[in-house]
Parts: structure tokens; sequence; C-alpha cells
């Protein structure tokens, strides 16, 4: 199981969110955290995440994604 840890850029370590995934092919987590990006800025208004990390069962990071300020596109 992967989880995903909604940060901002450059404060990685202060979680604004973690969830857990029930996908297990890291392309579709990626892909399923991307299209979530919107929705989760407008949830977390005082500290919008610009992006995630995905963490295996370990903690360990497996990949990473950041959007563009305000949520489109890829960084």
């Amino acid at each position: 199981m992967y989880s995903m840890k909604w940060v901002e850029r450059g404060k990685e370590a202060e979680a604004v969110e973690v969830e857990n995934s029930i996908l297990t092919d890291l392309d579709r987590i990626v892909a399923s955290g991307q299209e979530a990006l919107v929705g989760m800025r407008l949830r977390h208004i005082a500290r919008p995440p610009d992006g995630f990390l995905v963490l295996d069962d370990d903690g360990k990071e497996v990949r990473r994604w950041f959007g563009a300020r305000g949520g489109k596109g890829a960084g």
C-alpha cells in the first residue's frame, strides 16, 4: 500500500494532509493525485499544497509531483 503526502514545495517535511491510497500502480497514483490537486488546494485554503510525495509502506519516498502555482501543469 502507498500513501500520498500532500505538501507545499520546500516544506516537504510538513504535510498538509496524508492519505492512504487503495491503488497499487504508481503511475495511476500519480495521475489520481494530479487530478485531485485543485480540490486539495481548495480544501486547504490556508496552506494549499503544491503537490505530493508518494510513500511506500516503509515511509520511503518513491515518487513526487508538483504542479505549478495555482494547480495547473507539472513541475
